[in-house]
């Protein structure tokens, strides 16, 4: 009897000890983009996560976690509370793209350490998802996540490469013609979906063109961002689909005189992560409506549907 009361104490011991341990094993985080948050939820790591910003909508858990006071929230995407982020200090920080280059480097100068992401190609998401997985220790299941996407876009591929390919405008700005070449993971799920980048020739990422170029480029289809609470909590600043019709000279266009101008769901499409798999199949759809279906879920903003 006294050995197996002995036994029992000695496992409760252990199993706590080992509890602990394994939990500071676990390096706490804070994520400064909701792209960053996003792939540390999904990959498992969510109970880690101790700071995110107030763009951080994706998966609904995180909202949760804000709204219950665990996740605290450190600021938006460009203004980020150094001093709260000190205070909470989490043995990991997520950044991403060049506009947080300078908190990237502000928060090493603070002393913390801090994984910068700027990936210009599919296979950098790819490489981003597995390094996180790596220094969150959660390798595993970032690894099934990586191999999951691959084979699902394969799949799309399957599919699109027996199509006749799609030249395609692609806007990532309402303040005029912005767009991307072949530096980023866009140009690559336009090529995965059955399509072109008209700017795929120029190896560079975001950049400026002209109203011009896009005319000489005659896309088939031209693609305009549009999300939930643009500018100040409302509609301002989305880019209605008629001004894109009279631009000057579009009218020459294949995208115009067959009708396609259309929205996408920028918050799906510009998000590189776990959801590529689902804005790849939502290119698809717009590109080749009558080869692939719309993914369930997904807002039919491309009808032009402004609530």
């Amino acid at each position: 009897m006294k050995f197996s009361k002995y036994f029992i104490v000695l496992s409760l011991v252990l199993t706590v000890f080992l509890t602990g341990c394994n939990q500071a094993d676990q390096p706490t985080i804070v994520s400064c983009s909701s792209t960053m948050t996003e792939i540390v939820y999904e990959i498992g790591a969510g109970n880690q996560v101790l700071g995110a910003t107030s763009f951080c909508f994706f998966p609904e858990q995180v909202m949760k976690d804000k709204e219950a006071g665990r996740v605290k929230v450190v600021g938006d995407f460009i203004n980020i509370n150094f001093a709260r982020i000190d205070s909470i200090r989490p043995d990991l920080i997520f950044t991403d793209t060049n506009m947080q280059r300078k908190i990237a480097d502000s928060l090493r100068a603070m002393g913390f350490t801090v994984y910068h992401f700027e990936p210009n190609r599919l296979e950098d998401v790819y490489a981003c998802i597995l390094k996180i997985g790596e220094v969150t220790k959660n390798a595993k299941s970032a690894q099934d996540m990586v191999e999951n996407m691959k084979a699902d876009m394969d799949k799309i591929r399957a599919v699109s490469s027996k199509l006749e390919p799609v030249n395609v405008y692609m806007e990532i700005n309402h303040m005029g013609p912005w767009t991307f070449g072949s530096e980023s993971p866009l140009h690559d799920m336009i090529q995965a979906a059955g399509g072109v980048n008209v700017f795929g020739d120029t190896a560079v990422g975001v950049f400026r063109t002209s109203n011009d170029r896009v005319v000489e480029k005659n896309p088939d289809i031209i693609l305009s961002p549009i999300w939930l609470d643009a500018e100040l909590g409302g509609w301002k600043g989305i880019t209605p689909l008629r001004e894109i019709y009279t631009r000057p000279g579009y009218d020459e266009t294949n995208a115009v005189t067959r009708s396609r101008v259309l929205y996408y769901d920028s918050a799906l499409m510009k998000h590189f992560g776990p959801r590529q798999v689902v804005a790849t199949q939502k290119l698809a759809y717009l590109l080749h409506p009558e080869y692939f279906e719309s993914p369930e879920g997904t807002i039919p903003w491309e009808l032009g549907w402004i609530k």
